[in-house]
Formats: structure tokens, sequence, C-alpha cells
């Protein structure tokens, strides 16, 4: 008899409707067909503040991604324009789940589908196109460009992590919690001189150092087993020894020959700590590169309530549009960049930092935080070779020929 009634009490109740009936005007009253489609006539300013995109670039990954949001149903399906619409806004601005359903008139479940089935869409179509692994001449031209940019020659990027915070995942125990005592997954990143990011691992542990991800990702791997594509040693500008190319991080990752780290500890020698200032005004990119994406997509200004899974999704969206747009903007003269505008990253003049306007957008409580803490790995087990390669760097950034006019003196600020 007991049974029986768990059996009754516990069938799917009888819904009360198909549609809701608030829903039913969706085309008349919805965000999309209204809202969006007078931004895009009459306030391109506005349409790109909603989207983070101008509509030149939104018609462009309509294009791109539309076909596969191509829904079939015998109701009207909700068109691939909306469905990508609402997800941008969500990364734009972090609108809720429950906001977007009223904003749209779709039911709160429409909503969270269209949001991750679109984030994975956005990921398989556009990584093939804007992050896929640079060739030989790529990285050349990368490394031009960083020493165009930083003064550091035959460096191919700036590497770094963050943490995406986001709610406890059910039964995870201490495998997402970090050192900040909140729950995350880590953002791991390599981006160039112009913020775009060429490679990223994205989903690992918050418990796990900055150092472990490198080891663990398929970007340590092909690093540390000379897979990358990277281009032939190469001589210093003014020199004849020809040198690896490299990467740059902080104290959190290893010494090797293709990855400089800083000098650790305090009170270190002059030349030291000339070599860790160029270093860090090169990482600078990587941190900038970060901070971009955190200003643009609102979505990181706040704890991420999703699984895993879908947290995933969504940074791996917010990275390739970050790249879209990036590459789409930089064909641009200047004057006409709307997501990285003239004066939105940090600059530096004569050694006086100025910085972007990015800063003021992201606040300390950013769920995108960084991933490296306090405790640093040491270089005592680096190669010979590696420090060796250091050290003539090091000789080279104190030389006549690779110094630059201001870091004496910027070295008594810090």
């Amino acid at each position: 008899m007991l049974c029986g009634y768990y059996l009754l009490s516990h069938k799917e109740k009888r819904r009360r409707w198909w549609v809701r009936p608030i829903n039913e005007r969706r085309k008349e009253q919805g965000d999309y067909e209204n809202l969006v489609q007078e931004m895009r006539l009459n306030d391109v300013e506005m349409f790109f503040n909603y989207t983070r995109l101008t509509v030149e670039q939104f018609d462009c990954l309509l294009k791109l991604v539309g076909p596969s949001l191509q829904k079939t149903s015998f109701r009207e399906p909700i068109t691939p324009g909306a469905r990508l619409t609402l997800t941008l806004r969500h990364l734009a601005a972090g609108d809720s789940i429950p906001t977007l359903a009223f904003l749209y008139r779709m039911g709160k479940s429409t909503v969270c589908n269209i949001i991750n089935e679109t984030n994975t869409v956005i990921w398989e179509i556009l990584h093939p196109v804007v992050l896929k692994e640079p060739n030989k001449d790529e990285w050349e031209r990368i490394a031009e460009e960083y020493f165009s940019e930083w003064n550091i020659p035959n460096c191919l990027g700036a590497i770094d992590g963050k943490h995406i915070v986001m709610r406890a995942p059910q039964k995870s125990g201490t495998l997402y919690f970090n050192y900040k005592k909140t729950f995350s997954i880590v953002l791991f990143a390599v981006c160039d001189a112009q913020y775009r990011f060429t490679y990223v691992y994205i989903g690992a542990y918050g418990c796990q150092s900055d150092g472990g991800i490198l080891r663990l990702s398929s970007f340590g791997d092909k690093l540390n087993n000379n897979l990358l594509n990277i281009p032939d040693d190469a001589a210093f500008p003014a020199t004849s020894k020809k040198t690896p190319h490299y990467f740059i991080g902080d104290e959190a990752f290893p010494l090797q020959e293709n990855l400089m780290r800083p000098y650790g500890g305090k009170n270190r020698p002059v030349e030291e700590r000339i070599y860790n200032y160029r270093i860090s005004r090169g990482r600078r990119c990587i941190e900038n590169a970060f901070g971009i994406l955190a200003a643009r997509f609102r979505i990181f200004h706040t704890v991420v309530f999703k699984d895993p899974e879908n947290v995933d999704k969504l940074v791996q969206a917010a990275i390739c549009l970050h790249n879209f747009i990036k590459q789409n903007e930089d064909n641009l003269p200047a004057s006409q960049h709307r997501y990285v505008p003239l004066n939105f990253v940090d600059k530096e003049i004569d050694g006086q930092v100025i910085p972007g306007q990015w800063r003021n957008e992201v606040s300390q409580n950013c769920s995108l935080r960084r991933a490296s803490d306090q405790r640093r790995l040491g270089a005592r087990n680096a190669k010979q070779s590696a420090s060796e390669y250091r050290e003539f760097i090091k000789d080279y950034f104190n030389s006549h020929i690779g110094s630059v006019p201001y870091q004496n003196e910027a070295i008594q600020k810090m």
C-alpha cells in the first residue's frame, strides 16, 4: 500500500501550459525581435555594449555558427540569431538565466540549454580558426612583435593561469577547492604581444598549481618534447650567438631553456633585478589579455553558477570570441577599435606605467582570479643549460645593446 502511494505521489505533474501565454508573444515583445533589432538599425554603440560585437562582426559570426544553431521542430523554432544573441548577452553582461528567460520570453530550461549548446558550437566552429596552433612562420611573427613591443628577443609569448570561481560542485571533495578558499577551475593560457591567446588549457582542478597544470597540459607536453613547431635557434639583435626561442612566466613555473622565469628571492643584485623587471614588462601582455577578457565578458565578475562541464564550455566560448573580435578589429584603424580602444590596456612611457581602463572595470572580487599562490617553484633543479641561458639573457638586458633607457630608474620604484 505504501509502495503504491509512493508511486502515485511521484507521478510527473501535468503541465499547466505547453508554452506559457506570455512566451507566446515572443515575436511581439521579446528582446531579440525588438530591442536588438532596434539597436542594430539605430544605435550601433549600444549594440556593441549589448553583444560585445559590432554589427559587421555579429553578422560574420552568425554566418559561421548559424547553420549549426539551426533547429527543426513542428513548432516554430527559435532562430539562430536569437540563440546567438541570447548567449552573447549572458557572457557580456552576466545576466542570470531567470533574467534572460523573462527578457527573451522563453522557459528557464530552454535558455539554459540554448546557452550550453551555443557555447559548444562557438568553440567547435571558431577554435580551429582563431586558436589554431601556430606554425614556424607564425611563431617568428610573434617573436618579432614581442621584440618590437617589449624589447625581448626570441620571445614566443607569456604564460599564466587564472582561477574561474564557481559554485561548489556536488560530491567533489577538495578537488576544486583552491588556496583562496573558493571553488574553481583553472584557465591556463599563452598569449602573444597583441593580447591574443595562442593556447588555452581549461578545466584543471582549482587545487592544482600553475607548474602542475603546465606539466599536465598538452602545451607542456609538446613544449618538453619539442613538438610545438618552434623556430630554429636564432641570434639576438647585434649578437652572433644563436639561442633558443622561449616563453616567459612568473616564479610559479619551472626554469627551462624554452621557459624563462624571474630570479627568486629579495635583495637580488642590480643586474638580476633588471632582468626581472624586463621579464615582468613582457608578462604584462598576459595580464592585460586576462583583464580584457574579464572586462568585456562580465560573466566573470561574479561566481559562475554552473556545473564544471558547463563552466568549461562558457570559458571556451569566451576565449574564442575574444580572439575572433581581436583578430577582426586588428585589421581596422586604431580609431575604429571598440573592443580594445586606445588607453584600454596598460601603456608604458619612459618607464612610467599608465594603467589601462580595463582595471577600472574589473574588481578584486572578479571570478577570474590569479591562479598561482605564494608557494613558488624553486629553480635549483633546473638544467645547467637553462640557467646559463638565463644568465645570457640577463647580460644582454644589462648591455648597451639590449638595455632600455629607463630600466635603472624603474627598478628603484619596485
